[in-house]
């Protein structure tokens, strides 16, 4: 037995957690690019950095709530959200900034917004009904918002014409066109079979695996593993590797076009171990654009008790 260590912060979870009960995804083909034998695909000749965009958002858990009505009673919570972008070209910095707030109320019950006042300033909590009752469904609703206000600004951005590449931190589920590119950091399914993934551990810096294709229909997706970092004689064969995607619809040259400039330009913008507690994943870009967001959410001490003011007040009110 064998010992290796995953470089990324016991805090934030695993780099790799595969779910084995998960068996290949719909559309799952391998042999898009290359038929037969993996190896790595060689990293490109160095270029100048383009115009990247990089498109990212946080979420936090306010208060969890309960909802009643008459005998039904459901999960609920008040979150905020926050999505922006930050720029590489000089001086690289953070562009936009959109915050959102949401009471999220499970069991398909009906909710108005809420609004509650921190010193001078009001906070609206706007209504959002899912309708699971478990605990986990209003925050995967919280998480969808959160989603879907990063698709709109990333199309955006796109559409612009503005940005050279467009790097939105998580998979793309909600936009598809331009030169967007969706990055996964966590690894949880295997898309490779046991020959094709031995290629994983034999890629250098820069270098990528051979592009293959899942998903069906509109969710159709190109995609490539790519290391972004070299390993510590320590780490685990997944250390430092990400896989990207990007739409199906755009055309395999196209990907392989896309695939080549993140190979070029993303292993500039890993942080070493140390650095970030998601490293060399959550690339320096990223990492900035997390920790003004967080900022931009508000004390969280602070909203938990106007929400808690403003509910006590609603019961008094109710008798």
């Amino acid at each position: 037995m064998r010992l290796r260590i995953d470089p990324w912060d016991p805090e934030y979870g695993a780099s790799v957690e595969f779910e084995p009960d998960l068996g290949p995804p719909p559309g799952l083909d391998l042999e898009v690019e290359v038929r037969g034998d993996w190896a790595p695909v060689p990293a490109p000749p160095r270029l100048e950095i383009p115009n990247c965009t990089f498109v990212d958002g946080v979420r936090r858990i306010d208060a969890r709530l309960f909802a009643e009505d008459e005998a039904t009673e459901a999960p609920a919570l008040a979150g905020s959200w926050a999505v922006g972008c930050a720029v590489s070209k000089l001086p690289p910095r953070v562009t936009e900034v959109v915050v959102g707030r949401e009471l999220v109320v499970g069991g398909g019950l009906a909710a108005g917004a809420i609004e509650v006042a921190i010193g001078g300033r009001q906070l609206r909590f706007e209504a959002r009904s899912v309708p699971g009752i478990t605990p986990v469904d209003p925050i995967q609703g919280l998480q969808n918002a959160m989603r879907e206000a990063e698709a709109r600004l990333a199309e955006r951005l796109v559409t612009s014409g503005d940005t050279d590449l467009l790097i939105s931190d998580g998979p793309l589920t909600y936009f598809a066109a331009g030169p967007a590119v969706g990055l996964i950091k966590r690894q949880s399914r295997s898309y490779l079979d046991p020959e094709r993934a031995r290629v994983l551990s034999r890629l250098r810096v820069g270098e990528r695996t051979p592009i293959f294709k899942l998903g069906e229909q509109r969710l159709e997706r190109y995609s490539w593993y790519l290391r972004l970092a070299e390993q510590r004689p320590i780490d685990g064969a997944m250390a430092g590797i990400v896989r990207l995607e990007v739409a199906a619809q755009s055309g395999l040259e196209e990907a392989s076009r896309l695939a080549e400039l993140t190979c070029a330009v993303l292993p500039r913008f890993a942080p070493r171990p140390g650095r970030d507690p998601r490293a060399p994943q959550n690339l320096f870009p990223v990492g900035a654009l997390e920790s003004v967001l967080r900022h931009r959410l508000g004390d969280a001490a602070l909203v938990r008790r106007a929400l808690e003011v403003q509910i006590y007040s609603e019961v008094q009110s109710a008798g």
